[in-house]
């Protein structure tokens, strides 16, 4: 219970110092929006760091080495717990646009950082707005920036992994990037499994192989979502037994 109180108390000052991040991000775009998100993206880094270095989690990191350099990239993960986010994107090489569900927009100071951290919010329910935002994560990777996506579309309440949304996939298939495979394992157990205590679990985030659309035909290229699924499945299951049993 102390760690969730801690954690509570880092939450709840994150929101207090984010006035001051936003505004400063806000005058630095004025002038450049490259200097802007590098700004962003070492402030979010650091909060989501410190948040997690008071969970206690242990985290092991597989396969960050698998990420292509100097390529916009799609990531696609399984989607487990809140904590996710926050132990996978500091890891994470150059600029990123995060895909969340539109109830983060809702969320007051917390909604204008992530907007200025180039995230991209979805509606899964409204057919139109969800795929605007997929033509919009489109541009960013031809523009160089990697994409960051759960296509479960939720995080799971029953440990076991949704189908991938297919729709997901027209970000790699649409601006040619290479997709890759992010399998989570343990995750829920830092706090969702126990709520509201927070846990030093054991998790482990593995990057797997670049998956390139070019080279699976148009049939092919429609079932990615079930082949990425499978993949982070299989592996998610392999690494909770190998190293969180």
């Amino acid at each position: 219970m102390l760690r969730f109180i801690i954690c509570v108390l880092i939450v709840i000052f994150d929101f207090i110092i984010m006035v001051p991040i936003e505004l400063v991000a806000f005058i630095i775009g004025l002038f450049s929006k490259s200097a802007k998100d590098a700004y962003m993206r070492v402030m979010m880094n650091m909060i989501f760091s410190v948040v997690n270095f008071f969970t206690g989690a242990k985290v092991k990191y597989i396969g960050l080495d698998r990420i292509p350099a100097g390529e916009p990239v799609l990531y696609v993960a399984n989607h487990e717990s809140f904590f996710d986010v926050l132990l996978t994107l500091p890891r994470l090489p150059g600029y990123i646009c995060f895909i969340a569900k539109t109830q983060f927009a809702k969320i007051p100071i917390f909604s204008q950082a992530l907007y200025l951290y180039n995230t991209l919010f979805i509606d899964r329910d409204d057919i139109k707005q969800g795929l605007a935002t997929i033509l919009k994560a489109i541009e960013n990777v031809k523009a160089g920036m990697s994409v960051f996506i759960f296509p479960e579309g939720t995080r799971s309440r029953d440990g076991n992994m949704a189908e991938f949304k297919e729709g997901s996939m027209k970000i790699a298939t649409k601006s040619g990037c290479r997709i890759i495979p992010v399998a989570i394992s343990n995750a829920a157990d830092v706090f969702e499994k126990h709520y509201p205590k927070v846990k030093p679990a054991k998790v482990v985030i593995e990057f797997l192989d670049p998956i390139d659309p070019a080279s699976f035909d148009k049939t092919e290229q429609k079932h990615l979502g079930r082949k990425c699924h499978d993949l982070i499945e299989k592996t998610r299951n392999e690494n909770l037994e190998r190293y969180c049993g």
